[in-house]
């Protein structure tokens, strides 16, 4: 009786299991359908809303709209200065391929010129015999020195610092020099020269004929060296320097400048102190003057001659004597001052100090310096006026002698 039963109950559970199952299909379907129906409805919304944008497009984005219409004469513009960059760039790439040629053309032979007069204390043999310079772009600065005149060397790699910038410095004054350019400035010479080659650059700025008729502006730190230069370019030309002097400030951040500054030249403060009265002063100026002045002429003397002179010392340790110079001097010159113009005048400057007794104060004082020790005697006007004026025409002679 139980095998019947289960043998009929069998397909009607098969039959339930297969209901079962389209069931839960069915049921998958419809939240299948579900799904898509949000999904349709989402897309639906979103292509409303793209719909709405599109139609409110131009109205969002009016400002948008007029600037790119604004922006397309400007586009048309660029276009139009490109195409000419594009046709003007190989002109000017190849202008500034030739320019080195063009600034430095034919300023070689001037170039070495100055080089060489920078540096007159130089061996002859490291003196330039000719100069090579770049007529392209990264080209070589190309040398040949005296002591050999067929080998060329890479100025930049045989030069010290201390050349290199001479030879810059050389350059550049030729160009200057090549163009009529009416002033130079060189600032800050200490800094810019090692002391090597100082005295040869101010020796070629104020005493060769280099920069004749040019405005020289010289700015420099070193008291000394502007000190020096006034010595050595006489009274006349001193007195003509504009100079200015920048102060340091007192704790109020502001620009000070003296200018009207006191001059430095030994000639022009004794003359100016014999205007004063000041005849102690006064001496005391003409003693470093004539010291700088008989320097002066030793060295120009020698440089036309025999140039050593014999100095009478009074011990081992004794100082010389600037009478017994400057009469010696006086002899050496006066054997060739007739070939020299000036050398006559340096001669009668010298003979008319020297006409002031050798035993006087004042020689006294000029032998040992002025110093402030107690003195019997007081200086004599007249003699003292007669050294000042024996100083000022001695710097004028010399001024002749050199050229000046």
């Amino acid at each position: 009786m139980r095998s019947l039963s289960d043998s009929k109950a069998s397909p009607f559970f098969a039959h339930r299991g297969a209901l079962a199952q389209e069931r839960d299909r069915l049921n998958q379907h419809n939240l299948e359908v579900a799904r898509l129906r949000t999904m349709r409805a989402t897309a639906d919304q979103e292509l409303a809303t793209a719909r709405q944008t599109v139609a409110q497009f131009d109205v969002v984005n009016r400002e948008l709209i007029e600037a790119v219409a604004a922006e397309v004469p400007v586009v048309a513009h660029n276009l139009r200065v490109k195409a000419a960059y594009d046709g003007f760039l190989p002109e000017i790439q190849a202008y500034l391929a030739a320019l080195p040629g063009i600034l430095l053309q034919g300023l070689g032979e001037e170039a070495r010129v100055l080089y060489n007069a920078f540096n007159r204390g130089d061996s002859p043999g490291d003196l330039l015999h000719r100069l090579w310079l770049p007529v392209a772009e990264n080209g070589k600065i190309e040398v040949e020195f005296a002591g050999e005149p067929d080998v060329r060397y890479d100025a930049l790699i045989v030069f010290t610092e201390g050349h290199i910038k001479c030879l810059g410095l050389a350059i550049l004054l030729a160009k200057n020099i090549a163009q009529g350019c009416p002033v130079v400035i060189f600032d800050d010479v200490v800094n810019a020269i090692d002391d090597e080659h100082r005295d040869g650059i101010w020796c070629t700025f104020f005493e060769d004929d280099n920069l004749d008729g040019k405005q020289v502006i010289l700015t420099s730190h070193a008291e000394e060296f502007l000190h020096r230069i006034q010595q050595e370019l006489g009274a006349r030309r001193a007195a003509d320097i504009r100079r200015y002097k920048f102060l340091p400030h007192d704790g109020e951040h502001e620009l000070r400048v003296d200018s009207d500054p006191p001059a430095k030249n030994y000639v022009l403060l004794a003359q100016q102190a014999m205007a004063d009265d000041e005849k102690r002063e006064a001496h005391r100026q003409a003693r470093p003057a004539l010291e700088s002045l008989t320097d002066r002429l030793w060295t120009w003397q020698g440089r036309r001659g025999d140039g050593r002179i014999d100095i009478k010392l009074g011990g081992p340790r004794a100082p010389w004597e600037l009478n017994n110079k400057c009469a010696k001097l006086k002899s050496a010159v006066e054997r060739i001052a007739a070939q020299y113009a000036g050398a006559p005048e340096a001669v009668a400057a010298l003979t008319r100090l020297l006409g002031v007794a050798s035993g006087s104060i004042e020689w006294g004082y000029l032998n040992s310096g002025v110093h402030d020790a107690q003195r019997d005697h007081e200086f004599d006007r007249a003699t003292v006026r007669t050294v000042v004026e024996s100083v000022t025409a001695l710097d004028a002679a010399i001024a002749v002698l050199l050229n000046r």
